[in-house]
């Protein structure tokens, strides 16, 4: 007899629930409201050993701290493996079926889910993530007020003393007040972002290695604090490259046709051309420190080793992407074993 399988497909007000015996046999279907009182109700008919399952989405974190004491394995899959998951007729009740059987037969990819350690921290780095892309915005719509003029004043648009010279050189009274009106919401996500950014950092300083990864060249307090809540417990990644895959950093190969048969025997097609590209699924803000972490080492101790893959590959892209995974390899070990950062470990046949 295998394990008991709860299937829910959550949506914001009502979700729909499967409950599939051990041996297959559909036990019920039910849409309950979204609140974890009928979830817990539900789970509580179900004998031991019993799974729940449901699809990575912006619920999927509450529902898993709540519901992890009540089951045997709480499984937040992957939604982009579940393409049409409901087949040619597409229901949430269908959903739930299907999400229940796919999971008896192990066809689902897990995502993780834990670390109530770092709860804090991932939600002082969303905010602060939050408020970073609203001042990109405003900036924006600022610049763009400008430029509609033939008005070039870079930077001075953004700061409240430069922004009451530069705005009289726009010709509509109507254009002065919206310049005026934007930037005063600027201002004030401008420091509610610093006050965020201090919350972040106050967050980041209580998680174990956190002043170990910021001793590595080109790590600042930001990119650590990032670091620590994208990749949660580091022990999760084996080696270093289940961490490239999962920040975008691993090649992908695709290959038609490979071989072709020349007599009796089987052999490579010498003219094949191989393309070779960034995987596709992957964590975009971890991707983004590694790159933008890379890009800066290039400027420090780094410098030698990022012109000696230079000269190699030609490719100023393909040298930064070198360099991050290497330094995703160093943060990885850093988190885990807690070890400072050491430069002359860094480099063993370059001298820097």
């Amino acid at each position: 007899m295998g394990m008991n399988t709860i299937a829910i497909d959550v949506a914001s007000e009502v979700s729909s629930v499967c409950i599939l015996r051990g041996s297959g046999q559909l036990l019920l279907e039910e849409s309950v409201p979204t609140k974890i009182k009928e979830f817990r109700r539900l789970i509580k008919l179900v004998n031991r050993p019993r799974q729940v399952v449901m699809e990575e989405g912006t619920q999927a974190a509450w529902l898993f701290s709540e519901l992890s004491g009540l089951c045997d394995d709480v499984f937040v899959c992957d939604p982009r493996q579940n393409r049409a998951l409901s087949g040619p007729f597409k229901n949430d009740r269908n959903d739930a079926l299907n999400l229940a059987k796919r999971a008896q037969m192990g066809a689902l990819k897990r995502v993780w889910h834990g670390g109530k350690e770092l709860q804090n921290l991932k939600e002082a780095v969303r905010l602060y993530q939050c408020l970073t892309e609203e001042s990109t915005r405003l900036k924006n719509q600022i610049k763009a007020v400008f430029r509609s003029c033939g008005v070039a004043v870079g930077q001075k648009a953004y700061q409240e003393q430069s922004r009451k010279k530069v705005v009289r050189e726009l010709r509509l009274t109507i254009q002065r007040e919206r310049v005026e009106r934007l930037g005063k919401l600027l201002d004030e996500v401008s420091e509610q972002r610093s006050e965020a950014l201090r919350t972040m950092i106050k967050c980041a300083r209580r998680i174990k290695n956190y002043a170990a990864l910021r001793r590595i060249d080109g790590i600042g307090p930001i990119f650590a604090a990032m670091f620590l809540s994208e990749v949660g417990d580091p022990n999760r990644f084996r080696t270093s490259r289940q961490l490239w895959s999962y920040a975008g950093l691993a090649i992908a190969t695709d290959l038609t046709a490979e071989f072709k048969v020349v007599g009796n025997q089987v052999i490579r097609k010498p003219e094949l051309k191989r393309t070779r590209g960034l995987v596709c699924a992957y964590n975009r803000t971890l991707k983004y420190v590694l790159k933008q972490a890379a890009k800066t080492l290039s400027r420090t101790k780094w410098k030698t080793y990022y012109q000696n893959l230079l000269q190699r590959s030609k490719n100023a892209n393909n040298a930064q992407l070198t360099m991050a995974r290497k330094l995703a390899a160093i943060m990885l070990h850093i988190a885990k074993t807690g070890e400072k950062y050491d430069i002359t470990k860094v480099f063993t046949t370059h001298k820097v």
